[in-house]
């Protein structure tokens, strides 16, 4: 480092310090005597510059550090001994005054000394036991009990100094610690922000391609779907003339169930898609849950009939009126009364519900006493195109995504979905809307 205004290397500032001071003792003090610890003290300076520079430019590995750590310690040792020499080349025995002025001096010296080297504590010791040395020295040389006291007082203080600099030292420690784990915080954090943004990126980058797939899947799919289900229907309602082989409609009416089947599965991806996109859009109106919920009774009771499970209605009279999107209500109705008797046995009850809460939302689902779900696999059926151990056993009635749509939509209306279910004691699917969701003030709830 260099002073800018003088080009001074700094480490012969302090050395140079040691011109005037020698000058004191011009007169009294034989010129060789002044010159020779000014140029120890500049050797030791020139040393421990040039020990630094060869530091820097090595960039030791831990394997020659204790090499480095020794030699730091000499060169400090050196520097300090050649102050500490002072002591003898510019002592005056018959002069009282420039006596005091060396010993001042010297104890002057410590103070910078120690905080200097306080951040090594051995060169801190290597630094300020030459200088103590030498001071305690002369006021031993003089005998009498004052100058015993100082001695003592010197020895005192620089026991209270190590421990102050011992300190000093932890603190520095301590404190690069800290900012050596804040620097590698701060590349972890930068890290894990590049990934994050990647990341990011590619998930845009994939959510971009999966709506470009299904918009197009939308498109190619459906066009050729409807084609197939109406020719199907002309075909297994023979319009154009009977079958001569019989064999031909049951093909038919196969084609209708498969392509209806199918077509509804890509209606349920397309809204799944939108959902998890957050661009699925709804129709808000005033919606009659009850009146709602009794059109999609009478449209699976046909299959419930077929299956001989009866459905039942239990809805709590007065409710509000539900401002939402009647297709998206209408929908989940569906979805859970299909679940229910999809997987209910013969002789099944299946209950739909409505009711309002105490804390003024509204409830409304179905309960069933069909063979249940397994506690570990509430969460797994909640997943798109996941089924569990019922849904398994019975390939072929559903995709796994029917729940799934309905926590989507429930979400959009910024309600919630809550399924509860043991193996053998049946399922119960409910759905929560929130007070801002209701347009009549609700009634007081009654409990059974």
């Amino acid at each position: 480092m260099f002073v800018e205004s003088q080009k001074l290397p700094m480490p012969y500032a302090f050395p140079l310090l040691m011109v005037p001071y020698a000058a004191c003792f011009a007169g009294s003090v034989a010129w060789y005597w002044l010159a020779a610890p000014v140029v120890l003290v500049f050797a030791a300076a020139w040393l421990n510059r040039q020990n630094i520079l060869s530091f820097m430019a090595a960039r030791p590995g831990h394997e020659d550090i204790a090499t480095w750590e020794r030699r730091i310690v000499a060169v400090g040792f050196m520097f300090s001994a050649s102050i500490a020499s002072t002591a003898y080349f510019f002592w005056v025995p018959e002069n009282e005054v420039l006596q005091a002025y060396v010993l001042s001096a010297l104890l002057i010296v410590i103070a910078p000394a120690s905080l200097i080297t306080a951040c090594y504590t051995p060169t801190f010791y290597a630094t300020v036991i030459p200088i103590t040395a030498a001071i305690t020295w002369r006021l031993l040389s003089y005998g009498d009990m004052l100058h015993v006291s100082l001695a003592a007082v010197l020895a005192v203080f620089v026991v209270l100094l190590a421990q102050l600099a011992a300190r000093l030292n932890g603190i520095m420690l301590h404190s690069i610690t800290l900012r050596e784990d804040k620097s590698g915080l701060i590349e972890q954090l930068f890290k894990a922000k590049r990934d994050s943004d990647a990341a990011r990126a590619r998930a845009e980058e994939a959510n971009r391609a999966k709506s470009h797939f299904l918009a197009n899947m939308s498109h190619e799919l459906r066009t050729p779907l409807n084609a197939i289900i109406g020719f199907s229907e002309v075909m297994a309602s023979e319009i154009f003339g009977k079958h001569t082989v019989p064999t031909y409609k049951e093909y038919a009416n196969d084609i209708n169930r498969s392509g209806q089947h199918l077509l509804g599965l890509i209606n349920d991806v397309l809204d799944l898609s939108r959902i998890e996109a957050g661009r699925f859009q709804i129709s808000e109106e005033d919606v009659d849950i009850v009146q709602l919920a009794e059109d999609c009774r009478r449209i699976v009771e046909i299959r419930a009939q077929a299956q001989r499970v009866s459905i039942v209605a239990d809805f709590e009279p007065g409710l509000p009126i539900v401002y939402g999107d009647a297709r998206a209500l209408r929908q989940t109705w569906i979805n859970l009364l299909t679940n229910a008797v999809k997987f209910s046995p013969p002789g099944a009850e299946v209950r739909m519900f409505a009711r309002m809460e105490a804390g003024g939302e509204l409830r409304f689902g179905i309960h069933d006493n069909g063979p249940g779900i397994a506690e570990s696999e509430i969460e797994k059926v909640l997943h798109a195109f996941t089924q569990g151990a019922s849904g398994l056993a019975q390939p072929g009635k559903g995709s796994g995504l029917g729940l799934s749509i309905v926590k989507g939509l429930l979400a959009v209306h910024g309600g919630r979905f809550e399924l509860k279910s043991q193996l053998g004691q049946g399922t119960q699917a409910e759905c929560v809307l929130p007070p801002q969701r209701l347009r009549t003030p609700p009634p007081v709830a009654r409990r059974a």
